[in-house]
């Protein structure tokens, strides 16, 4: 039998990986770069852990919690809300569901009595329900006709998304703001006390040795014959594209819009510890070019060599440059002592959700199998369940 070939490394490549070695079938992994994990990388710096872009990892994904040893992983889990900048000074908003009344120190100055009443409507809603999940009016549409007071929303909501989404104007549809606040409400955001690439490394170990190829870009793909770009040709029984969609579609030869990807540009600072620590984000109302910061040491100290903080910032803005990040950022702290370590630009940080039927028509039109978390929900819950299902369907 001819092996089922996994076009690239990422979560969705590795998760597709490890159901066929669960069940037994051949398969090869072929990775353009000579690292395996995609977007979920982390660096070594000096004694501190970079990861590529400000991710975390949500415990409450229940397809993360069967695919990963989350405790080997030791995680370390930030607080449950957010930090928000309120008349010149930062106030902590905590999640309801987990700190209950001391939120109600937050009335009405941040929430009122009605958001916390559409906070529970929200969570009982989605309990219940799954209806709320089709939505298809944009979030900044539905907070409004919803009813959050502006203060919430301008405090709160708006920052808050702004992050996950990776747009400014959240005109991501409603479906995601309900799917990534029941996350909010319910799960835990962590990080690995090794880096976020910790979750590749940890899946790369229990398939075989033999089954990754680095350094193999795969140049031409045909039904059942690919070719590399040093010539070489591989016959196949099955193929899974798990690219990001932009080279997805190259292989496919589909044309795809810049505006299909959002960007975002994360920039690392290091500076003397801190001996009050705050694991909580700290959220950037309005229009601002920063999104948030947050010290990351403070959340996994072995993020970071003793006796130093490391603090991630995080842009839109692909072209902000360190030296005007520290200018803003003074703003909300003292940067004095801030020394900048590096920045990791990602123009295709995120798909924008629902923006590939051309794509999945067109690999549907040839036998190619896609996974990727743009196929499903944008997260690593979504990479790791379109893996399971390319997986799957690759055995029919």
């Amino acid at each position: 039998m001819k092996p089922i070939v996994i076009v690239g490394a990422g979560m969705a490549g590795l998760q597709a990986a490890t159901q066929l070695h669960r069940k037994g079938v051949p398969f090869i992994i072929f990775e353009k770069s000579d690292r395996i994990g995609g977007r979920v990388k982390s660096d070594r710096l000096d004694g501190f852990t970079l990861d590529h872009g400000f991710q975390v990892l949500q415990t409450n994904y229940s397809t993360v919690q069967a695919s990963l040893d989350l405790d080997a992983l030791n995680l370390n889990a930030f607080d449950s809300g957010a930090q928000l900048w309120m008349k010149g000074q930062w106030i902590s908003f905590l999640n309801p569901l987990r700190y209950g009344l001391k939120l109600l120190e937050l009335v009405p100055s941040v929430i009122s009595f009605k958001d916390l009443f559409l906070l529970g409507r929200l969570w009982f809603k989605l309990q219940v329900s799954t209806d709320s999940m089709n939505v298809t009016e944009s979030t900044a549409a539905m907070l409004d006709r919803w009813g959050f007071s502006a203060s919430f929303q301008t405090h709160f909501l708006k920052p808050f998304f702004r992050g996950i989404y990776l747009d400014s104007k959240l005109q991501q549809p409603a479906s995601l703001f309900f799917f990534y606040m029941r996350q909010f409400l319910e799960g835990q955001a962590a990080l690995p006390a090794n880096g976020m690439g910790e979750l590749a490394v940890q899946m790369l170990a229990d398939l075989p040795k033999d089954s990754l190829r680095l350094n193999a870009e795969v140049v031409k793909l045909d039904v059942r014959e690919m070719e590399l770009s040093d010539g070489t040709q591989i016959e196949f029984e099955r193929v899974i594209v798990a690219l990001d969609p932009q080279h997805a579609a190259k292989l496919i030869h589909v044309d795809l819009a810049d505006e299909v990807h959002l960007g975002s540009k994360t920039f690392y600072f290091s500076a003397p510890a801190k001996l009050m620590k705050d694991r909580l984000l700290h959220l950037i109302p309005g229009d601002a070019k920063l999104l948030h910061y947050c010290f990351l040491s403070h959340v996994a100290p072995s993020y970071a060599p003793a006796g130093k903080d490391l603090i991630q910032v995080t842009s839109l803005d692909l072209n902000l440059a360190a030296d005007e990040v520290l200018a803003l950022l003074a703003e909300y702290e003292d940067v004095s002592q801030f020394t900048f370590l590096k920045s990791y630009t990602i123009p295709r940080s995120l798909a924008r959700f629902g923006a590939f039927e051309v794509l999945k028509r067109a690999a549907q039109a040839k036998g190619i199998l896609l996974a990727g978390d743009y196929c499903e929900m944008p997260s690593l819950q979504g990479a790791l369940v379109s893996g399971q299902k390319a997986s799957a369907e690759s055995l029919i």
